[in-house]
C-alpha cells in the first residue's frame, strides 16, 4: 500500500488525543496520593503499598507493549489504529475505577489497584499504538517532525489547561455533588472520556493511511512476513546503536523533566521564598513549553530532528545551569527558566520523531517492520525517570537537613545551596550528558533516513 502525503487535519490536529491523554493522566501524576490520604482515608502504610505495587507493575511491563502489538495478529482496522477505536473505552471504565471508593475493608485498596494496573496496562496500548502511527504513516523525516512537533504542542496545551483546572475544580465538583469521592470519580471520568474522544479524532485522520482487512487493502501474506517474534525484537534492539543511545539520552530528558518538576516547589519556598511565583511560573512555563514544541519542527526542517534535538538538550542544560547564578533575582529566575521550559517542550516534540527515524534504520537494518516496538521502548526511560526521580529528590533533600513543614525564613544557606543543586545543577548536567550522548552516539542524518526509506519501500515492491 503506498503511502498517501500527509492531509492538512493530520498536519494540524494529530496530536488532539495526547491533549485528552494529558488531561487525564495528570488527575493521576498530580493527585493520585492526595486522592488516596485526604480522600479515600487511607492510612500511609496502605497508600504506601497501593503506590508501590502499582507503580512497579507498570514499570516492568512498560517495554513491552509495542512488542506484543507487533506479535498479535492485526484487527480489522489496522495494524495500530485499531487500539485507538478498541481500547479508549476500556480505559475509561478502568481508569474511573481507580477514583473509587466500593466496599469496607481490603476491598477498596484491592478493586484501586487491579483498577489502576489493567487501566495503564490498556492506555499503554493505545499510547504506543498512537506514536507508532507517527512513522507507519509517514514518507519522510520532515514529515515525523511535523506530527511529532503537532503532537507534543497539543500534549503541552493539555498541561496548560489542566494546570488552570487544577485541584480546585475537582474538589468544587465534590462540593457540587455532597461527596469528594464522587467529586474525584467524576472528574476522572470526565478526563477520560476526553481521551477517548482525542484518540477517536486520531482513528478518524488516519484514515486511509495503513492497510486494514475492513478496506481490503491489507495482504495477508505480507502481514504475516512482518510478524515479528521476540528474536526479531532483540534484534531490533541489539543491531540499533542508534536506537540504544536514544534509550539512554531520554531517560537523562524525563529525569530532568520529572525532577524539576517535583523540586519546583521546594525551589520557589525555601529558595526563591515566593510561594505566590510558584503558580505564575508553572502558567508561564507551560506556554513556553507549547511555544518549542510548535517551533521545533521549523527548526528541524532548516537544520534535521537530530541537529534540532542536539539544540534541544544544550540549550535546556545551559539555562537550568544558568539558573543557579541568578537565583537572587525572581524575575530573573523567571525568565531564566522560562527559556528552559521553552527547550523542554522543543525537546518533548523531537524525541519522537527520534524514535519514528531509529525505527526505519531498524527495518532496514532486520529487514523486520517493528515500529510499535521501537516506538513503544520509549515508555521505558520515562518509567525510569519516574524511579531516579523517586530516588534522588528524597536523598538530596535529606543530604542538606530538610525537615517537613520547617519555616522558610529559617532556610540556612546550606538547604538553599542544596535545593539550588537539586532544582538546576543536577537536572542541567544530567540533560547535558544526553546530550553528550546523542551528539556521538546517534548519527542518523536526515539523508540516511531518506535512503534507508527508499531501500525498504524498494523490497516491499518486490515482495509484493
Amino acid at each position: 500500500m503506498e503511502k498517501k502525503p500527509l492531509s492538512s487535519g493530520l498536519k494540524r490536529f494529530f496530536g488532539v488525543g495526547d491533549l485528552g491523554f494529558t488531561l487525564m493522566s495528570n488527575v493521576e501524576v498530580f493527585y493520585f496520593a492526595y486522592f488516596l490520604t485526604n480522600i479515600a482515608k487511607f492510612d500511609l502504610g496502605t497508600t504506601a503499598i497501593i503506590m508501590t505495587l502499582t507503580s512497579t507493575v507498570d514499570m516492568v511491563l512498560s517495554p513491552f507493549y509495542g512488542g506484543f502489538i507487533d506479535a498479535l495478529k492485526p484487527m480489522k482496522w489496522g495494524k495500530y489504529r485499531s487500539y485507538l477505536l478498541v481500547i479508549p473505552p476500556i480505559v475509561v471504565v478502568l481508569y474511573t475505577l481507580m477514583f473509587t471508593v466500593i466496599g469496607t475493608g481490603i476491598v477498596p485498596m484491592v478493586i484501586i489497584c487491579i483498577a489502576f494496573i489493567t487501566s495503564h496496562v490498556a492506555w499503554n496500548f493505545s499510547y504506543v499504538a498512537n506514536i507508532a502511527l507517527i512513522p507507519t504513516i509517514s514518507t519522510t523525516p520532515e514529515d515525523r517532525t511535523q506530527l511529532s512537533a503537532t503532537r507534543g504542542a497539543y500534549a503541552n496545551v493539555g498541561k496548560i489547561i489542566f494546570s488552570a483546572m487544577g485541584l480546585a475544580t475537582i474538589l468544587w465538583v465534590g462540593e457540587l455533588v455532597k461527596n469528594p469521592v464522587l467529586g474525584f470519580t467524576i472528574s476522572a471520568f470526565a478526563m477520560a472520556c476526553v481521551y477517548w474522544l482525542g484518540y477517536f479524532i486520531h482513528f478518524k485522520l488516519t484514515s486511509g493511511y495503513e492497510a486494514t482487512i475492513e478496506d481490503g487493502t491489507a495482504n495477508t501474506s505480507v502481514a504475516k512476513k512482518e510478524k515479528i517474534s521476540i528474536g526479531d525484537m532483540a534484534r531490533s534492539l541489539v543491531q540499533n546503536p542508534h536506537l540504544l543511545v536514544l534509550l539512554l539520552a531520554d531517560v537523562a530528558r524525563w529525569t530532568v523533566n520529572f525532577v524539576c518538576a517535583g523540586s519546583a516547589v521546594y525551589f520557589f519556598t525555601y529558595v526563591a521564598n515566593d510561594v505566590a511565583m510558584f503558580s505564575v511560573y508553572l502558567l508561564v512555563a507551560n506556554i513556553m513549553a507549547v511555544i518549542g514544541s510548535y517551533l521545533s519542527k521549523y527548526v528541524a526542517a532548516k537544520v534535521s530532528t537530530r541537529t534540532a534535538a542536539l539544540i534541544g538538550c544544550y540549550g535546556l542544560g545551559a539555562f537550568l545551569i544558568g539558573c543557579q547564578f541568578v537565583v537572587g533575582n525572581i524575575t530573573m529566575v523567571l525568565v531564566v527558566l522560562s527559556c528552559a521550559q521553552f527547550f523542554l517542550g522543543f525537546l518533548y516534540a523531537l524525541m519522537v520523531a527520534l524514535y519514528g527515524d531509529a525505527s526505519i534504520y531498524s527495518e532496514w537494518k532486520t529487514g523486520k517492520a517493528a515500529s510499535s516496538w521501537v516506538m513503544g521502548l520509549s515508555n521505558l526511560p520515562l518509567k525510569l525517570a519516574i524511579f531516579i526521580k523517586g530516588l534522588i529528590i528524597p536523598a538530596m533533600l535529606a543530604s542538606v537537613g530538610f525537615v517537613a513543614k520547617m519555616d522558610p525564613a529559617t532556610a540556612t544557606p546550606e538547604l538553599k545551596a542544596g535545593i539550588t543543586t537539586l532544582f538546576c545543577t543536577i537536572p542541567g548536567c544530567t540533560v547535558l550528558a544526553g546530550a553528550v550522548l546523542l551528539t556521538f552516539g546517534y548519527r542518523l542524518t536526515k539523508e540516511k533516513v531518506t535512503q534507508y526509506q527508499a531501500e525498504i519501500n524498494a523490497r516491499k515492491q518486490i515482495t509484493e
